[in-house]
Order: C-alpha cells, then structure tokens, then sequence
C-alpha cells in the first residue's frame, strides 16, 4: 500500500455499545453485556440510544417497508456525515457490505409465499436485494449532489467480512482517482429466529450464562458461544489534505486473502488466512510504525478462535489482544465497523482493562496504543486485516 495517507473520517456506529464514539469507550470500560433472549437463546440488542436513531429513521414515511438492515445503515451513515462537520467531499462511491442483507423482510415475505397468506406487494422484489442496502444510503445522502449523481452505489455481501470488504472497494476508488472520497460501512439485522436456528445447526450458538459470549475462553474450559447482535457503521475514506476533524484515523494498512480449505468455515487449524492477511496490512506501515495491539476477530468459535489466535502469536508475538464481541456479539457484516469503532476509542486514549473471564488471548490491560491492527474473517476463507493510527503521529520511536 501507498504511504501517502489516507483518512478515515466521521465514523459513525450503531451497536449494543452505544451511538457515539463517547458511549463506545464507556461501554469498553464498563465491561457489561445487555442481553435479550430469543428463540431460547441470548442475543445482543441496540443500545437504548442507537434504537433511537434507528426509530428516526423508521418515522419517515418514505423509507416505509425498508428492511431494518437498510434503516440502520441510513441512520449511520447520517450520523457519519454528521461527524464530518462539512470536512468532506461528496463521494464518489457509497459502498455498504451486509452478511444477510434484507434479512428480516427476505424471511416475512417468503414466510408470507410459502402459507399463500396473501399476494406478494409489488415492491418485495427491490426491496429484498441486497444491492438496495447501499442505493438507499446513496439516495439518502447523495441523490441529488452537485456532481451530477456520478455516485457508484456498490453493495457487497462477503459474509464477516463484508463492511471491510466495502472499504476495500472504497480504497480501490480513492486510490486510483475514481473518487476524492467514498463512503464505506456495513450493516446487519440478524437477530432472527430462522439465522439462530442456522448457527444451532452448526452447533456454535451460546447456550447463556453471565458471560454468553466468551471469544478466547481458556482451554480448559473452551466451548462454543457465538451470540449474535446487530448493528451499522459508516465513514469516509478521503486522501489527507493536512486538516483534521475530531475523531480521525489514518489508514495505514490493508491486507486481504483467500485461504483455501475443506472446512465449513474456510478456516485453517493454524489460522494462515489470518497470517496472511495481517502480513499484507503490516507490509504497508510506513517507515518506523509497528502495530501496538490487535482487535480479535474472534466470534466465539472454539477451533476458529484458537486459529486466530495462534496466526496472530506468529505474526505479532508482543502485541496485547482486545476484542467487543463479549459486549455486542457477532454483528456479521457490520463486525469490522463495531471493531474500528474499538480502535477510534483506544486511540483516543481508552485503556483496554482486559478480558473480564479467563482468556487464552494475551489479555493484560493496555492504554494509548499508537497504531492498531482489526481482523475480520468470513465463510469462505476470507480474511482482512486494517491497521489504522491515530492523525499527526509522533515521531517514530
């Protein structure tokens, strides 16, 4: 990757954490889960004042039988260019990544077909695609913008890793001059009973307790405990121009890959795709920039926890591990925003108090990391890894 700098601006997310990057820090810190039962089993709900946004939304009379994973990426997304102050350019390309993309209304409108309850309505077609995700977040924010509407909508559904999957597509235009800038994120509203029961088939669901997402537990008492949340996040991506607004990050690092194996997850015993990915991010630091710490990917999967784990003890022997999941749950394709929203408070001087259960990860309490490294991985095989640092660096040291 370049080392000229590219920004990430007015990042913005909606999540069991909170609806602003303030209320983010605080719940790292307070380290308790919130959690609702559904279908038997805990989920991890919005907090109170992302439900809130979310609720904005929902009133307004056009955006009447949206799916709620396209609600919530609307709401995000004006909440990033809230976060902007004006700061940015309109983008050229809007780019959101959902796992299961329309998800509540794809399962009520097939439910409604396959019991012959009612004819479908005429719009269930472009409102269960998962391309309406991103239109909607353009039209929103961009339909009408002074560059004519040369805006290209993209959605992307690369299962975990689909809201870094947008950023790279983001990258993609920025650097190549397509865009000055491009909105990116990821979005998902998963907490159905039908997804549960596909996690329960796999038989890595949580079956509860204090703690119902535990990623990393100690081997003696490793065990599955996948819990799913929702939740959105946008922001830009625009090339520095020497101005900063609060709450800016510099890209310093993108690695991807593909690993190929057998497994229904696409995940390696010794976490390769992982190792990869993260080499590729590292390859791009500038001169005298190290990676300070690593946000886990770590969904709560025993063999695929344990594979993260041992790739980033290669890659990084030194580097102290953090993670939300045990606070949001695994939020699909909007996982790596929940992640970077982690980073953006570490950055701004929120201490890591450590994994509040016993944890295999190297979980001692850290502050004030300078430069912070996020994996994500999907079915599949895929892996990406984003290293992000704070704006205005120090000298390196």
């Amino acid at each position: 990757m370049s080392h000229e700098p590219l920004i990430l601006r007015g990042l913005a997310t909606l999540s069991p954490l909170g609806a602003s990057a303030e209320e983010c820090a605080r719940a790292v810190q307070r380290h308790v889960p919130v959690t609702e039962q559904l279908s038997g089993v805990p989920t991890f709900p919005l907090a109170a004042s992302a439900l809130a946004k979310l609720r904005e939304v929902q009133l307004e009379p056009r955006f009447e039988g949206l799916d709620r994973a396209a609600l919530l990426a609307i709401a995000a997304a004006r909440e990033s260019r809230l976060a902007c102050a004006g700061r940015v350019p309109v983008p050229g390309c809007v780019s959101i990544g959902s796992a299961r993309g329309a998800t509540h209304s794809l399962e009520r409108t097939m439910r409604q077909h396959l019991l012959g309850e009612e004819a479908l309505a005429p719009h269930t077609s472009p409102l269960t695609t998962a391309g309406n995700i991103s239109s909607w977040v353009a039209q929103d924010g961009f339909g009408r913008s002074t560059n004519g509407g040369a805006i290209a909508s993209i959605g992307t559904s690369m299962t975990c890793t689909s809201a870094f999957h947008s950023l790279l597509i983001a990258h993609a235009f920025v650097r190549s001059g397509m865009a000055s800038s491009a909105l990116f994120g990821g979005t998902e509203s998963c907490l159905t009973e039908y997804t549960i029961a596909q996690l329960k088939a796999l038989r890595i669901y949580s079956r509860g307790g204090a703690w119902p997402c535990t990623p990393c537990l100690r081997a003696e008492t490793l065990a599955n405990s996948v819990t799913l949340g929702e939740g959105a996040g946008c922001a830009f991506l625009l090339k520095a121009d020497g101005t900063f607004v609060p709450g800016d990050m510099t890209l310093l690092g993108l690695g991807w890959s593909l690993e190929s194996t057998p497994s229904a997850t696409g995940i390696s015993e010794d976490g390769e795709g992982f190792a990869t990915a993260m080499r590729n991010a590292i390859c791009g630091l500038p001169p005298g920039r190290r990676v300070d710490c690593v946000v886990l990917h770590a969904p709560g999967t025993s063999k695929g926890d344990e594979a993260e784990l041992r790739a980033v003890r290669r890659v990084l022997p030194h580097a102290p591990m953090c993670t939300t999941k045990h606070l949001t749950g695994h939020t699909y394709g909007a996982s790596g925003m929940v992640s970077l929203a982690l980073a953006q408070a570490l950055l701004g001087k929120c201490g890591w108090p450590g994994f509040p259960y016993p944890s295999q990860a190297e979980s001692v309490p850290f502050e004030a990391p300078r430069t912070v490294l996020i994996n994500t991985a999907g079915f599949g095989g895929n892996s990406i890894a984003v290293i992000v640092g704070a704006p205005n660096p120090l000298p390196a040291r």
